[in-house]
């Protein structure tokens, strides 16, 4: 049930019914020269889509296509809230949902960066006796099949794209990811952040611009964008929406929380 194309008085009357909301996190970022910049938005877009397609039964709140991503700054096209811009955006979206009658919240994520915004706003809602799950479906993916693991703008999201809109994959633009020692020559970038030295890795936190010159990351996988196909997007997205369709059945049926009372917080605990 998508809340923008529903009236108020069917959200009404959903929530006499039930207390669950699915809300989606993107990003608008840099996933290497050939992929769209929103990426981490029309995953799961799609995964919702395919969510309502098999199963209409919980209220899906619009996708937020920003997102906290402030190293990926410097490619033209991303746009970041930040960690608090957007962890004030979530308060205020489910602090009104929470108003209707929200009391168990799934935030479908697509973006790493959104993680710590969303843990923030998770603790707050779970503090407010609510239940609050972050699904990264980046991370549930390969749980399922470990074939469907990736990196940044690698195989497995542009397999993603190619299933969702082949048309915004530019397959012609792919590289290699030639990672650039841009710390010095007896440090050379070995991912995210991180650089080789000794034997051991030390990070060097900074723009992805300074060293990512492809602008995606293979993040310890193999998973060069070269072997993405569209068949492999349409099985990770497929099967990630029929797990998700299970799980909010799941989190539907789980007791509430009590609204925590931190003077009496660690009770339970001498029990």
């Amino acid at each position: 049930m998508y809340m923008e194309r529903s009236t108020w008085t069917q959200v009404r009357d959903y929530f006499k019914e039930h207390d669950l909301v699915i809300i989606g996190v993107g990003s608008t970022e840099c996933h290497g020269r050939h992929n769209p910049l929103g990426t981490d938005t029309m995953a799961p877009d799609k995964i919702l889509e395919l969510l309502e397609q098999r199963d209409g039964t919980f209220l899906v709140a619009p996708t937020l296509p920003y997102g906290a991503t402030d190293d990926l700054v410097g490619y033209p096209g991303t746009v970041s809230l930040g960690v608090q811009g957007l962890y004030d955006v979530l308060s205020s979206i489910t602090r009104q949902l929470r108003a209707y009658g929200a009391r168990r919240f799934v935030f479908l994520n697509g973006h790493g960066g959104n993680v710590k915004s969303l843990s923030m706003a998770s603790m707050d809602l779970n503090d407010a006796g609510c239940l609050a799950a972050v699904v990264n479906w980046w991370r549930v993916a390969p749980q399922l099949d470990p074939a469907w693991g990736g990196g940044h703008g690698g195989a497995m999201e542009t397999s993603a794209n190619l299933a969702i809109d082949p048309a915004s994959v530019d397959m012609s633009q792919v590289t290699d990811e030639n990672l650039l020692p841009d710390i010095g020559a007896d440090m050379p970038s070995t991912g995210w952040n991180s650089v080789s030295f000794g034997g051991a890795e030390v990070e060097f936190p900074r723009r992805l611009a300074r060293f990512a010159s492809s602008g995606w990351v293979a993040e310890g996988h193999d998973d060069h964008p070269r072997g993405a196909s569209a068949e492999l997007g349409k099985e990770m997205l497929e099967g990630t929406a029929a797990w998700l369709q299970e799980f909010t059945h799941a989190l539907e049926a789980e007791k509430l929380p009590e609204p925590i009372d931190f003077s009496r917080a660690t009770e339970h605990l001498d029990q």
